[in-house]
């Protein structure tokens, strides 16, 4: 998974409201990290749960919020899960 980084100096994410090089705060930045990380958990959660259409919603939101292999990895895992599903009730 790529590293955050500060949107102003490109300083590494080291987990804190303001950025160590240049103080920028952070916190809007994580709160998007932590609702993407979230509608990824719900997503997880939805497939594993026999959900793949809610799965497949909630993956797309992750990655929307923050793109990264992982989130487009689930993206494709959910959207073929719910076709497959669409499928089997033909």
């Amino acid at each position: 998974m790529a590293a955050l980084k500060c949107p102003v100096c490109r300083a590494r994410f080291r987990g804190t409201t303001d950025c160590s090089r240049c103080g920028a705060d952070l916190s809007p930045l994580m709160r998007l990290a932590g609702r993407a990380w979230l509608a990824r958990q719900r997503a997880i959660h939805s497939l594993l749960s026999g959900e793949p259409h809610l799965a497949a919603e909630l993956a797309s939101e992750a990655a929307s919020i923050k793109s990264s292999y992982e989130n487009h990895a689930l993206v494709t895992l959910t959207k073929t899960c719910s076709l497959l599903s669409a499928q089997d009730s033909a």
